[in-house]
């Protein structure tokens, strides 16, 4: 009874932690997705000189990309004259409320970010 009940805690404890970190992972999987899929952005401005202008025609800029976690998260783009957008919103279940966003300028500096749904802290991934 002594080794059930002890065990029957650790998995108490054991668990969530355990959840949360393979929560975190997939977060971090699809920040990683969005890190290939601007370096294709970035690809086609080298080859076209300029960025794509329609989100929707994905065969011209996202070339071979396809994400690692995809039954997990949906992927989407924006453009405007002045940035991009890569954001990975999650799916239905454990990843519902994680939104990863990856925003490049044109000029200037990166920035990440991630809702609090994700486990993760801030720009951390």
């Amino acid at each position: 009874m002594i080794v059930v009940a002890v065990v029957a805690i650790l998995a108490a404890v054991a668990l969530p932690a355990y959840q949360s970190y393979i929560k975190k992972s997939r977060a971090k999987a699809a920040g990683a997705d969005l890190v290939a899929l601007s370096l294709n952005v970035e690809n086609f401005y080298q080859k076209k000189l300029s960025y794509p202008t329609d989100s929707t025609d994905t065969d011209d800029w996202q070339g071979g990309w396809s994400a690692a976690v995809a039954e997990f998260f949906t992927y989407s783009s924006s453009f405007e004259n002045t940035q991009y957008t890569l954001k990975a919103t999650g799916k239905s279940g454990p990843m519902s409320g994680c939104d990863v966003t990856l925003v490049v300028p044109h000029t200037g500096n990166t920035t990440r970010s991630a809702t609090s749904g994700c486990g993760l802290s801030g720009d951390t991934w």
